[in-house]
């Protein structure tokens, strides 16, 4: 074998086992990456194997790109507990009237963007002190024997 084929094989198996790594790394990370998308109602939908969470946000809120931020820190098992809907209220009409509405339903005055709403627990505003309340809400409406999703008890309602 001379030099140069030594190190043509050398460089390819290199190649082949970054390749491998990435495909391997690709294959086993399925993390969930939340963003603040403008969604509806009518993009929420109900798996009986997660709980749903509600973000009302406002575009432009610093706020509220920093709770995104937290909930993408939460543990990887967290992306089996819960499905997001974010809602944009400051350019969006029918998803301020819908915030307003559930926290009426849950007699709680929004007052405010981020909004989140866990189960029947509403977080207002964003804040150091409420990043492991959060955490436990999610874990613990998603734990129970029967779950609370407060915008499918409204709807039953209205």
């Amino acid at each position: 074998m001379t030099k140069k084929s030594v190190v043509i094989s050398v460089i390819s198996a290199i190649i082949v086992l970054v390749i491998l790594v990435g495909v391997v790394s690709a294959s086993t990370s399925s993390r969930t990456t939340r963003t603040l998308k403008e969604q509806t109602e009518k993009d929420i939908k109900y798996n009986d194997e997660k709980i749903n969470v509600y973000f009302f946000w406002g575009n432009g809120c610093q706020h509220c790109e920093a709770l995104i931020s937290y909930l993408n820190t939460l543990p990887e098992e967290y992306d089996n507990y819960f499905d997001l809907y974010t809602l944009e209220v400051w350019y969006n009409e029918d998803n301020s009237k819908l915030m307003t509405e559930l926290g009426d339903y849950l007699e709680q005055e929004i007052n405010g963007v981020p909004c989140l709403i866990i189960g029947d627990q509403v977080f207002i505003g964003f804040r150091e002190e409420n990043k492991e309340a959060i955490k436990d809400a999610i874990k613990k409406e998603y734990n129970k024997k029967e779950r609370y999703d407060v915008y499918k008890n409204y709807k039953e309602q209205v």
